[in-house]
């Protein structure tokens, strides 16, 4: 997963052919450079947005278990939760 984003070859000596030669070897260099670059970023972009919509179906369900728990302690009373507490609590301490 971890790449490095720079190239690992390394320049080749130099050579005694003409400069515009060399200069389209390094251009053509550059552009594969670019490539792998760019590839590299479009997959890190659609692992990106892959965890983005994971994420969003976390909080979309966690919503959902918060609001029904909201509603359910609305509709019992108070003095349940409070006896179901002391419970736990009482149990707890037998261990």
């Amino acid at each position: 997963m971890a790449e490095r984003a720079t190239s690992t070859r390394s320049d080749p000596a130099p050579t005694s052919s003409s400069p515009s030669h060399d200069l389209g070897e390094e251009l053509s260099r550059a552009r594969e450079e670019i490539l792998r670059l760019r590839d590299l970023l479009v997959g890190k972009d659609a692992e990106l947005g892959a965890l983005r919509g994971r994420l969003a179906e976390l909080e979309a369900g966690s919503a959902r278990l918060v609001s029904l728990a909201a509603r359910v302690r609305r509709l019992v009373p108070r003095f349940l939760f409070s006896a179901a507490v002391s419970l736990r609590k009482r149990r707890g301490r037998r261990g």
